[in-house]
């Protein structure tokens, strides 16, 4: 049965999913806010006599898909720097508030780093909430010092009020996930889905693919923090050639539901 593709609304955008060489996914974006596929043509004008126009040779046909997602998506930020998305420990900088009880409070974290010096320094912190005094971390507690156990987290001072609230900056291990932007590795080029819905004019609902081969995924992209939502923006050019040897940019397949 044929689908009648003469007048078709593009409803929604479903989701974006990409793969890369070896068909293992590489990510899917599936809260898009908004989507454009943007498409280009060269041409340039034979002229003769008197600058009159003879033909238009037509050339370097472009396509530049872009999109924004309500939420981040590790695995497409992996191929806009052109790394990957690397589980394991690593170290991030904790700021723990503190309040001090018999002369003693815990880290939240355990501190890491060179011995006797994991947590370096502590801050007195004010009435007004601005860090006051210093105290060095030393092997006992003194005026001005105090002493750190990792094996406990437990910190001990002495001559400080019960009530008094510290605060330490220190490095801790976590059980994370890591995306680096290595400046000598750049963006990846993917195969992309792009899932749409669609309606006709009778309301009669359809579901819609574009399938671009070879989508060269871009560099530049903004993660747009705070205010009232957040984005995650992505745009990828498609590519022609490749392995397959087909010219095509893109491929819009419509089917019914």
């Amino acid at each position: 049965m044929a689908v009648d593709v003469s007048k078709l609304i593009v409803t929604e955008v479903a989701q974006i999913t990409a793969f890369n060489n070896a068909g293992e996914l590489e990510f899917i974006m599936d809260e898009v806010q908004n989507g454009s596929i943007s498409n280009t043509q060269e041409k340039a004008d034979v002229q003769g006599r008197n600058g009159r126009k003879l033909a238009s040779l037509k050339k370097n046909k472009s396509v530049t898909v872009s999109a924004t997602n309500g939420v981040l998506v590790g695995g497409a930020l992996a191929a806009q720097t052109g790394t990957d998305v690397e589980q394991g420990s690593f170290p991030v900088r904790i700021t723990d508030v503190m309040t001090v009880k018999d002369n003693k409070c815990k880290t939240s974290k355990t501190a890491v780093g060179t011995t006797g010096v994991e947590i370096g320094t502590l801050y007195l912190k004010n009435a007004n909430g601005s860090l006051g005094v210093k105290l060095e971390q030393d092997a006992a507690a003194a005026d001005g010092k105090f002493t750190y156990d990792p094996a406990t987290q437990e910190i001990t001072l002495t001559g400080i009020a019960d009530g008094t609230e510290l605060v330490a900056f220190y490095d801790a291990e976590v059980e994370s996930a890591k995306i680096s932007n290595d400046s000598e590795k750049y963006s990846k080029v993917l195969k992309l889905y792009i899932d749409v819905v669609l309606q006709d004019s009778c309301n009669v609902e359809y579901a819609g693919q574009i399938i671009i081969q070879r989508a060269d995924v871009s560099g530049e992209f903004e993660l747009s923090l705070g205010g009232d939502s957040f984005a995650h923006s992505f745009q990828a050019e498609s590519l022609a050639g490749g392995c397959s040897g087909s010219t095509n940019l893109w491929d819009l397949i419509v089917y019914g539901i």
